[in-house]
């Protein structure tokens, strides 16, 4: 397994000692289960769980297993600075989402998206609008500018839109895997409040971020409102 699938693994361990609720001090599940679990061999396993002893999230007992330790406070917190799709963040947040799309349509880049996706301006660019909610409270308000050009093979006007658009860039391989972000405690604009009626949303924690392909291509610029009362961001202060 290349460099890249071992850090993916190493990150799916972090996922499975979150979502069973690990603290330091305990055990981690056995190496079959784990392989089981991941689908992977032994030796691959070892490599993904020594990236995370040198990480000191974990550590290596002689006869007892791997147990977490202290550096693992520092990893299992959601750090600001993890790269994920708004989908997957709110899945982590236990939340049942429905999106609902609010605007489609092709746009000419102006200067903030051009330089954001280092485009010429007038570029074509789709521009995607959307809501997230559950239980009828709005979440994450969203808009994303993606190259047309992109869409070579096909109409971005029959994408459902609904989805993840990483997930839908990593099927036209184009997954973004990093971004650059700013991060900006806001309020929603005006005319998003009135034209939708979110009155109610109240403070924003504004991600607005450029997203990059592993070969370096910009996909995606995107402005990410996320509800003040709903999330909580974490990082490390060396």
């Amino acid at each position: 397994m290349k460099s890249r699938g071992i850090s993916h693994l190493r990150e799916s361990i972090l996922e499975l000692i979150r979502d069973n609720g690990l603290r330091v001090g305990d055990k981690l599940p056995s190496e079959m289960e784990m392989t089981e679990r991941f689908n992977v061999s032994r030796p691959t396993l070892r490599e993904a769980l020594k990236l995370l002893e040198m990480d000191a999230v974990i550590e290596a007992r002689q006869g007892k297993g791997r147990f977490l330790s202290a550096g693992a406070a520092l990893s299992i917190a959601r750090p600001i600075t993890k790269f994920e799709s708004v989908s997957r963040l709110l899945e982590s947040h236990k939340h049942v989402v429905e999106t609902k799309v609010l605007g489609f349509g092709i746009v000419h880049a102006d200067t903030d998206t051009s330089a954001a996706l280092d485009v010429d301006v007038g570029t074509p660019l789709v521009r995607v609008e959307r809501l997230r909610h559950a239980k009828r409270e709005a979440l994450v308000y969203s808009l994303d500018w993606i190259p047309q050009h992109l869409f070579s093979e096909g109409d971005p006007s029959q994408i459902d839109w609904k989805g993840s658009i990483v997930n839908m860039l990593a099927q036209l391989n184009l997954q973004p895997v990093a971004s650059t972000a700013i991060a900006t405690a806001t309020m929603l604009p005006d005319a998003v409040v009135g034209l939708h009626g979110l009155t109610d949303f109240g403070p924003a924690f504004l991600i607005e971020e450029t997203c990059f392909t592993v070969a370096g291509t910009r996909v995606i610029f995107a402005r990410d409102y996320h509800r003040g009362s709903a999330f909580t961001f974490s990082f490390v202060r060396k």
